[in-house]
């Protein structure tokens, strides 16, 4: 079974369903008219053309001509949004069992091409449309009932019965995956429909902001999806979109007749001068309303459109579809934007914001679709700990009640309970339902704290050393977590880790250090961190995860998040790179320091170590001005990890680490600073000029140009094997992310994915690579339109590709999901019963 790319007709057929240009031209005819082929064409080709390049025209001209053919015998007019909806699901989908599934060989770029552009729920809904037609068609359910035989809130993924099975008898073990993050779009979109103004209020906010960088980014997203999507647009939209939805739910439901009087034309409902549809009932936008209710409704449209052909109703059709995907592709990672600054835009957008402050139906979306049964055994939900003690109890709650809704299949959203009470109520939720079959997945939280970026340059604050504001900020937060499990020590067997994540570029390990060890001592022992996931040169990211190790001292079963530094085929990075990178001064010196340090136990590049050696002390001697050797600054820098206010404070002839101001957490911290001071004073002098030192700043912050390819592609490798040696000694796990890693990272298909390198595959398996630990996690999965049960598929698809067995790929794959299990962060009573 080969692995195979989305065809370009497809590839058009989503331009054709989400592109801002065929927005103008539907726009810009009315309802009653057909859409010319050649404007509809010309909208299309634009914006398929920038995506193939590298493709001759005759390349789409024939594509174009079939997806044409699926037009062919409409009684008014090619209908675009049903050929389009049609081509897309004769290539990606199949029927097994009585339910759309995705054909495994095209799973890679259904995910990658198809969902990373649309929405899935119209594709679906056309798949079960048209098996219904079929004379041997196993859809049987009538046109009312639609999908209310089950739900919808899985992710439409293949079936393989060795999966199934292996899923069925284990069960998932979620180790990564952030609970902001990961609604999907069409759950948001339902929201915005509901308050439209709600929901671009936060929007409008972002977009206008002058206090931060974050308005520029924005709007860097809106134009690249519409050069025309303002707030006051997108608002305009959704205002459409809303009274197109309830005109398709009274052509659905049959309350249309020949003397009902349709809008003609966009224009009107944009002016709110259409006129008004049947008050359907049905329609109502309410907040139970989930993806099962608008795959519903899509496949009743469409099934009329089958029986029924209308001009109006088509358009009317293919423009929500539209309007959907434009706002689609602010919430999700489309295939062509690469990396995380691309990733961190989407966040910027606050849409999912309204709709997460309800956990229920992500709980939901991770349990998946058979009700007896979670796919999910073990979830790590992430979270980003607030400023305020009172805005951490709010968050604890909300999250918490979510999750007991989840627990009694609740859909209403009352909020009846304290947070004492909540907390009371899930343990005796949980004792009452330990002997039930019913398999729901098991929660714990992890708090994450945000890394933030710091510069010298004028509008950032620097403060009196380096990343002197984040600093302060998570130490706060820190604190006030551990507040929170004081005040309610019913927490504790929720909260049961820390992270530390958003963009790698922006801040180090060092700069968790101290509050790491402080949550260590205070009992929340289980740790991660994010590291090597993008970097600005391969050696960066492999700086940052040993920095991740050694600083914070991961060990025993703490966990690395992502590594892909580590597991990149070098050939590959330095391939699909330039030829040069810009990188800072400072940045480069610590990735040479710790390259440097690498070099020297490896005695295959002896000489490599000493050419890195002097490039080091020619760099240390230009930030530093004066002559420092590889040794004194390598000594220095091991010190990075101390608390800084302490180490400033240290200084004063006053200063005493055992006074009494010190909390008993943070006495350690100072303890620590003192005997570095009383053993080392020298090494610190060093290092706190690095820290505080500005005019040293400007010259560590100045730009230089350095090869992608810096080494040979062997030297690159055997400095990987020694970072993943490290890694199997000190007993850490990390944590594989497929679909993230392949949308930030450089990869064009998950058959490139390292996971396969890790997991020992022959043809991927480098001679010398020790075996190293590995989970599995889903990251962002609205962000990436995936889930945990979608990596599983999608790295097991990716084994079949290569020729493997299913017992085969399986016998790969299967210990990453073991290893989630055996290292969990849940609490011991969740581990003793598991």
């Amino acid at each position: 079974m080969k692995e195979q790319a989305c065809s370009n007709h497809s590839l058009i057929a989503t331009s054709a369903l989400s592109s801002y240009r065929v927005l103008e031209v539907l726009k810009n005819v009315e309802f009653y008219k057909p859409v010319l082929e050649q404007d509809l064409r010309a909208a299309v080709y634009l914006s398929y053309q920038p995506w193939a390049a590298r493709q001759p025209d005759h390349v789409f001209e024939q594509s174009w001509k079939w997806l044409l053919s699926y037009s062919d015998g409409r009684v008014l007019e090619p209908d675009w949004a049903m050929a389009s909806l049609q081509v897309l699901a004769r290539e990606f989908l199949e029927s097994r069992d009585g339910t759309p599934r995705v054909r495994l060989n095209k799973f890679g770029a259904w995910q990658q091409s198809v969902l990373s552009r649309i929405s899935r729920l119209p594709i679906q809904a056309f798949a079960i449309a048209e098996e219904r037609h079929r004379p041997s068609g196993v859809f049987r359910l009538g046109l009312g009932q639609a999908v209310q035989a089950r739900s919808v809130y899985g992710m439409i993924t293949p079936f393989d019965a060795c999966v199934e099975d292996y899923v069925g008898r284990e069960g998932l073990h979620e180790t990564h995956l952030h609970l902001n993050g990961s609604t999907h779009a069409e759950i948001c979109w339902l929201r915005a429909l509901r308050d439209p103004m709600a929901e671009v209020r936060d929007f409008d906010k972002k977009w206008r902001s002058t206090k931060t960088p974050h308005a520029t980014k924005l709007r860097e997203l809106a134009n690249s999806v519409n050069p025309n999507l303002k707030p006051s647009e997108l608002l305009r939209q959704l205002h459409v979109a809303a009274q197109l939805r309830k005109w398709l739910s009274a052509t659905a439901n049959g309350a249309l007749n020949n003397e009902s009087v349709l809008p003609t034309s966009y224009e009107l409902l944009e002016r709110g001068h259409a006129p008004s549809p049947p008050d359907i009932i049905s329609d109502r936008f309410s907040s139970q309303l989930d993806q099962a209710d608008e795959l519903s409704l899509l496949l009743m449209v469409i099934e009329r459109l089958k029986a029924e052909p209308s001009l109006i109703v088509a358009r009317m059709l293919h423009l929500y579809v539209v309007l959907q995907n434009q706002y689609y592709r602010l919430l999700v990672q489309s295939e062509e934007q690469f990396g995380f600054d691309q990733f961190q835009k989407i966040t910027y957008t606050d849409l999912r914001e309204p709709a997460e402050r309800d956990y229920y139906q992500r709980f939901m979306s991770i349990h998946g679709d058979a009700p007896e049964s979670s796919r999910v055994l073990y979830l790590e939900g992430r979270f980003a700990p607030k400023d305020t003690a009172e805005k951490n109890y709010s968050l604890m709650q909300s999250m918490l009640f979510g999750y007991l809704r989840y627990l009694n299949r609740d859909k209403s959203n009352s909020w009846p309970l304290s947070l004492s009470a909540l907390l009371q109520k899930l343990d005796e939720k949980i004792e009452a339902e330990s002997n039930v079959r019913i398999r729901t997945h098991q929660l714990a939280l992890v708090a994450h704290f945000i890394k933030l970026p710091w510069s010298n340059s004028p509008e950032y604050k620097a403060g009196p050393y380096r990343f002197y504001s984040l600093r302060t900020d998570i130490e706060k937060r820190a604190g006030l977590i551990l507040q929170a499990l004081r005040a309610f020590p019913r927490l504790q067997r929720w909260v049961r880790g820390i992270d530390a994540a958003a963009n790698e570029l922006h801040a180090p390990p060092e700069v968790f250090a101290s509050v790491y060890r402080v949550c260590k001592t205070a009992g929340i022992t289980r740790r991660s961190y994010h590291a090597g996931e993008d970097f600005t040169h391969l050696l960066s990211g492999l700086r940052h995860m040993v920095d991740a190790i050694e600083l914070l001292n991961l060990e025993n079963g703490d966990r690395l998040g992502h590594g892909t530094a580590m597991g990149i085929s070098p050939k590959l990075w330095v391939d699909r790179m330039p030829g040069q990178l810009v990188v800072k001064k400072g940045d480069w010196l610590l990735d040479l320091l710790i390259t440097w340090q690498i070099l020297r136990q490896i005695p295959e590049e002896t000489g490599e170590a000493y050419r890195v050696e002097g490039i080091i002390s020619d760099l240390a001697g230009e930030i530093f001005g004066s002559e420092i050797s590889c040794t004194s600054l390598g000594r220095a820098m091991k010190f990075r990890g101390l608390n800084l206010r302490y180490l400033m404070a240290s200084r004063s002839s006053t200063w005493r680490c055992d006074s009494a101001s010190f909390s008993d957490l943070w006495s350690a911290e100072a303890k620590l600073v003192a005997n570095a001071r009383n053993t080392n004073s020298a090494d610190l002098k060093l290092l706190t000029r690095w820290l505080e030192d500005k005019a040293l700043w400007a010259r560590s912050e100045a730009l230089i140009e350095v090869e992608s390819a810096f080494f040979e592609n062997n030297t690159f490798l055997r400095i990987q094997q020694a970072v993943m040696r490290l890694v199997r000694d000190r007993g850490v796990v990390i944590e594989t992310l497929p679909s993230s890693n392949v949308r930030i990272s450089q990869y064009h298909n998950f058959t490139e994915h390292h996971a396969l390198r890790w997991m020992r595959v022959p043809g991927y398996l480098q001679d010398g690579d020790p075996e190293i630990m590995v989970s599995l996690g889903s990251d962002d999965p609205g962000i990436f339109a995936g889930d945990l049960n979608s990596e599983f598929y999608q790295l097991y698809a990716a084994l079949r590709s290569l020729g493997l067995g299913d017992m085969t790929a399986l016998k790969y794959l299967a210990p990453l999901n073991e290893r989630g299990r055996q290292y969990r962060f849940h609490a011991m009573d969740s581990v003793l019963k598991g």
